[in-house]
């Protein structure tokens, strides 16, 4: 008999201790506000393949996504208490700041991954639901215009490959919903040893070239498809966290 995946065990987990816990006392509550069958739910709770869209349907209908949802049952397997996040507070003016103390609401805190590892999912890949955020920034709503329901990240660049466009220790906000290709344009792509890089992508007659802004670093071809080789679009980059 085979050892059942983590991420199963995990889903499962975090669903039992939402029936626990939330207005959603039944399994069939539960499929009814996930909009799937009964018989696919309780098949999802004995068996090992389910696929990921359904497991989001599931996540929301707790008010979760998929990726909290997961580090939720993480969680509950190993007996540890939620940790409080710790909050790096990035605005872009001191009028932001003052804004910011007196209507939080206004605000949206974005996760922020320094390691920028992926792990496969549906469409592609996500960033790993069992690596908790390093911390979280902060984006004023109006900043959001057409991405207020995105599901958005923070990815710490760690090389210098793309200076100076972005900075070596800069926080690029990667777009997970926006993942329509356009040329030209900068994007976290699957890269080496499941890592997110950014990088301007061009269409390319075998696939697509994946360009650097840096001189000294060539370009590099993919012939991935689209879907597993994207991640998500850049939409807005922050300058290092340190001052540096």
């Amino acid at each position: 008999m085979t050892d059942i995946p983590k991420i199963t065990l995990c889903f499962r987990a975090a669903f039992r201790h939402c029936l626990k816990t939330s207005h959603l006392k039944t399994q069939k509550e539960v499929a009814r506000k996930a909009e799937i069958a009964d018989s696919t739910l309780s098949e999802m709770m004995t068996h090992k393949a389910f696929s990921i869209a359904t497991q989001n349907k599931i996540a929301n209908a707790f008010g979760y996504d998929l990726m909290d949802f997961l580090m939720l049952g993480r969680k509950v397997l190993e007996g540890i208490d939620e940790p409080t996040m710790g909050m790096v507070i990035q605005v872009g003016s001191a009028a932001d700041k003052d804004q910011m103390e007196t209507d939080i609401d206004l605000f949206r805190g974005i996760p922020l991954y320094e390691s920028g590892k992926l792990a496969a999912g549906e469409s592609g890949v996500i960033f790993d639901p069992f690596e908790a955020p390093a911390s979280s920034i902060v984006l004023n709503q109006r900043d959001l215009t057409g991405r207020k329901n995105h599901r958005l990240v923070g990815l710490k660049v760690g090389g210098q490959s793309m200076v100076p466009v972005i900075p070596q220790g800069s926080v690029v906000i990667i777009d997970l919903d926006d993942r329509r290709f356009a040329d030209n344009k900068i994007f976290a792509v699957n890269y080496e040893e499941n890592i997110a890089a950014v990088k301007m992508v061009q269409k390319w007659k075998h696939g697509f070239v994946l360009i650097s802004s840096a001189p000294e670093y060539p370009p590099v071809l993919s012939d991935l498809d689209w879907s597993e080789l994207c991640v998500g679009r850049a939409v807005s980059v922050w300058k290092r966290l340190d001052g540096v």
